[in-house]
């Protein structure tokens, strides 16, 4: 080995450049080894160095393993090149081409860019129809259930009214009937009682009505108005302007129409005023409150005497 022989003759301690040069050449040695490269004499000197130096062990190791690795890939086939190196051979070799394609990129980066703002145009005007749908819905079930509540007191009033109808042409019958009765003619036992029909306080009739019964009758008729007659009777009760009872009586309940009829004494009614309460009695007996009626008896209106005139002659 050539380096080691000049390593003994030098007698001057080695520098950085020798251990560089030596360490050079110990490296194409070893490499020379493993690719089989070295005369029999110079490999066996290195196997023998091999025995003594742990160091040139590892080294050799080494290099076989780099040697092999180099050998493998020695054996692949060539690696194809970078897609990003094959468009930059094909931009350089056709100009004209790449201006083309890049004039459609640019057309197509365009274009998409307008059909995204396009997109994004078309889902904000559909989502504002949306919330206009949703306002017009709104707008409809409000007026819907507006309408149903308007039907509804519309068909409360037309209740009431017809109520209202009912009653008054009840009380008109009612009035006909006691008209009816009062143009009747007179009997013989008719012709001593006076006849009168009163309506209740609550049919919004006068407080006090007035009853002229006429002269010469000794007993007063009193038709009562009343809006049932399901009962087994009716309990007459007068009392005189101090509340006092003077007057009270049990009658039939009428076999039609709706009047109650009571006769009194002209002698139990004199002028003034009264009070009348009618109770219509229960098939268990007991009375029940029906109405309340009030009138005044006044004195017959008087006959006024002819005025006569004295002729005198002077």
């Amino acid at each position: 080995m050539p380096v080691s022989t000049n390593r003994a003759n030098n007698g001057d301690p080695p520098s950085d450049q020798n251990f560089e040069d030596i360490d050079i050449a110990e490296e194409e040695l070893i490499d020379a080894y493993v690719r089989d490269e070295l005369p029999v004499d110079e490999r066996r000197l290195l196997e023998k160095g091999l025995r003594s130096s742990p160091q040139l062990v590892e080294r050799l190791h080494f290099a076989r393993l780099l040697a092999d690795a180099s050998d493998r890939a020695a054996e692949l086939p060539p690696s194809p090149q970078p897609w990003w190196r094959l468009f930059r051979l094909s931009w350089e070799q056709r100009p004209v081409f790449n201006l083309a394609f890049a004039a459609s990129v640019l057309i197509i980066f365009i274009g998409g860019a307008g059909l995204l703002a396009g997109w994004i145009k078309l889902r904000r005007e559909s989502q504002q129809l949306t919330e206009q749908q949703a306002a017009i819905e709104q707008q409809r079930l409000e007026l819907k259930k507006s309408a149903a509540e308007q039907l509804s007191a519309t068909d409360q009033i037309r209740v009431r009214l017809r109520e209202e109808q009912q009653r008054r042409e009840a009380d008109q019958q009612l009035i006909a009937e006691l008209r009816q009765a009062q143009n009747q003619k007179p009997t013989a036992l008719s012709a001593t009682i006076a006849t009168f029909f009163l309506l209740p306080i609550s049919r919004g009739s006068e407080k006090e009505k007035e009853l002229r019964p006429p002269a010469g009758k000794s007993r007063i008729r009193l038709q009562l108005a009343v809006d049932s007659i399901d009962y087994r009777g009716f309990l007459v009760e007068v009392r005189n302007s101090q509340d006092k009872k003077i007057f009270q009586q049990k009658v039939r309940s009428p076999r039609s129409g709706k009047l109650v009829t009571v006769t009194v004494s002209t002698q139990v009614l004199h002028r003034g005023a009264y009070s009348l309460q009618l109770s219509g009695i229960s098939s268990s007996g007991t009375p029940e409150l029906v109405s309340n009626y009030s009138f005044r008896i006044v004195p017959p209106r008087s006959k006024r005497k002819p005025l006569s005139f004295t002729l005198f002659r002077f």
